[in-house]
């Protein structure tokens, strides 16, 4: 069976993968940010960054800016590399589409991951602020994510040509996120695992917490120092530990 795909920018694993873990990006983010991942986790696990349309080698192809689209496309080219167990990790944005592929993969009657690590963002169901960002004239709209999230690379921000490309990205994801509307349904069948950093001015505690309704088994939070992008290695650990303990109990 031919897995090629664009949408992942996956690289060998050192040895036989026993589980998966697909890597899915922030607002703006690419698969980049996870290129660094494959040297810092077990080389049992293989790490598969989620490359999304009209950015990096896809720069070319249109944004999308409705959720359900983009999980409808994600979800018909990465079900072939579903066939041994599998986690997935989502920051921001990221984590919301994490939770809505899930959510996909049960009703088609696919098996769970065997956990779900979510990180920086509010529970689906919990009240948002009503204001369009994605709608603000540029430099309103880089003040407002600056400060919320206070993420951006300065060298995208000072230099013409990157900002002209960047910023339609991160538009057309934040208009995503806003666009957003929670649907209910049962709790799902793995465990979570939430991540955030204690000075993220874009995410509370109860917002967090509101995450652990929407599973039936174990529900984790570990709070990191740092903001809305924390430093990765204790997040790392963690994610090593619960990986290793998972093929460990599978034999």
């Amino acid at each position: 069976m031919n897995r090629s795909t664009r949408w992942l920018a996956t690289r060998p694993a050192s040895e036989t993968p026993r589980v998966r873990l697909f890597c899915l990006p922030h607002a703006g983010g690419g698969a980049t940010a996870y290129r660094s991942w494959t040297a810092e986790l077990p080389a049992f696990v293989q790490i598969c960054p989620v490359l999304l349309p009209g950015r990096e080698t896809r720069l070319s192809e249109l944004f999308y800016t409705q959720i359900d689209p983009l999980v409808d496309a994600m979800d018909r080219e990465l079900r072939p590399w579903l066939e041994i167990p599998y986690a997935i990790f989502g920051h921001s944005m990221g984590a919301l589409l994490a939770f809505e592929w899930v959510r996909r993969l049960r009703r088609d009657g696919y098996p769970m991951p065997a956990w779900l690590f979510l990180s920086g963002r509010r529970a689906p169901d919990a009240p948002g602020d009503d204001r369009l960002l994605h709608q603000l004239p540029d430099h309103e709209f880089v003040a407002e994510l600056t400060r919320l999230y206070d993420g951006i690379p300065l060298e995208f921000l000072e230099n013409a040509a990157l900002k002209e490309v960047f910023l339609p990205i991160l538009r057309a994801d934040i208009a995503l996120v806003e666009s957003y509307r929670f649907r209910d349904d049962e709790p799902l069948d793995c465990p979570i695992t939430v991540f955030s950093g204690v000075n993220d001015v874009s995410v509370s505690w109860d917002e967090l917490l509101e995450w652990k309704r929407h599973t039936s088994r174990r529900f984790t939070m570990q709070v990191l120092p740092g903001g809305h992008f924390f430093p990765q290695r204790p997040l790392l650990q963690t994610i090593s530990a619960t990986l290793a303990e998972l093929c460990s109990q599978r034999g």
